[in-house]
């Protein structure tokens, strides 16, 4: 969402932000470096009554053009505070393809009650449309950008090797997983995968970053012998972009995803990937071209794909150069801004200049 912003404001004419968060909790500091309006509304409760109201006071004095929902809970509270300014809504909420998903699920549940006030939902995947079942004249992909200038004037690889290993790196082989330890992604397999190979092959490190609710339970399933040795938790990391030079493969072993952010900078950085098929990672990594697919919960399968890249460097590299070479011909921020701005100008029936709630 923070990259589209910046991309839009490169159009600075054209387009005014009023950005509304429903949580205090701001993960990215530069948010209140943009040139817009940004505001958060701090819900007392999880599900305040109050919230829709405010919100109706927002788009009753900023009066925007367009509303762009960027969670399926905003887009419940919308669907409240935008009942009589019928403000067209972009539900860009669709950002897992889980293909089981019931009204059993919160979010399945919630996109199906604002679909009748959600007039686009935007999917960064095809998968995440086919999941949640959206309908077709409602529903458009784009896929995630980034911005590659993320990835100059990084700190040294050699004083990230120090701060995470403790030494240089040598000719040590460094795995990596960078997400969330959340029900979604799949640590379990990968722990038992890890410990496995890294009982066996000396020169080997799994380097895991991130935090959330399972990663105490993670850690407990590694032998102290293996634990912030062989096997890293570093927590979340600001500086992912700076972490990924000193690794050799990305992994993302998980359930379902839309199109991951990890394997996108992974890409980003010309290092190939092993991920778990399903949803849409199929869209994002070309199996056998600059990574591999892997069965969901198939240590063996990713064990085996794990020693194919060690075994191989000029595998590894290969597949590293085509990763690079994809993700900047598919994944560009500003071609995927521009797709945005052609949907926002769609909607209004080209309009020139536009102002947007986020």
């Amino acid at each position: 969402m923070l990259e589209l912003i910046r991309g839009l404001k490169n159009h600075q004419d054209d387009f005014d932000i009023y950005l509304v968060s429903l949580t205090d909790v701001v993960e990215y500091q530069y948010v209140y470096d943009l040139p817009i309006r940004f505001e958060i509304i701090k819900r007392k409760y999880k599900k305040d009554i109050t919230v829709p109201f405010k919100l109706g006071k927002i788009i009753a004095s900023f009066k925007p053009d367009i509303i762009h929902s960027w969670s399926t809970m905003a887009s419940i509270y919308l669907s409240v505070a935008n009942l009589f300014s019928r403000v067209p809504v972009v539900s860009g909420v669709l950002a897992d393809a889980n293909a089981n998903l019931g009204i059993s699920d919160a979010h399945y549940l919630r996109v199906k009650l604002t679909t009748p006030f959600s007039d686009v939902f935007v999917s960064n995947s095809e998968a995440g449309i086919r999941a949640y079942k959206t309908p077709l004249r409602k529903s458009i992909c784009i896929y995630n950008g980034i911005n590659f200038n993320r990835f100059k004037n990084l700190r040294p690889a050699a004083e990230i090797e120090k701060e995470i290993l403790g030494s240089a790196k040598n000719n040590r082989i460094i795995l990596c997983m960078v997400a969330g330890f959340n029900e979604r992604k799949d640590y379990e397999t990968l722990i038992h995968v890890a410990v496995k190979i890294c009982l066996l092959k000396e020169d080997l490190i799994f380097l895991l970053i991130g935090n959330g609710p399972l990663l105490e339970k993670i850690k407990a399933q590694v032998p102290p012998a293996l634990l912030n040795k062989k096997i890293i938790f570093t927590g979340n990391r600001s500086d992912i972009e700076s972490v990924l030079q000193i690794i050799d493969i990305g992994l993302l072993i998980t359930y379902f995803e839309g199109i991951s952010n990890s394997i996108i900078e992974y890409m980003a950085m010309g290092k190939p990937v092993i991920a778990t098929e399903g949803g849409g990672t199929v869209e994002l990594v070309q199996d056998h071209v600059n990574g591999f697919l892997v069965e969901q919960r198939n240590e063996e399968q990713i064990i085996n794909k794990i020693e194919i890249l060690l075994e191989n460097k000029d595998l590894r590299e290969k597949m590293g150069q085509n990763a690079y070479q994809w993700v900047r011909e598919k994944f560009d921020i500003e071609e995927k801004t521009n797709e945005y701005i052609n949907l926002y100008r769609r909607l209004l029936k080209d309009n020139s200049n536009i102002k947007i709630s986020h």
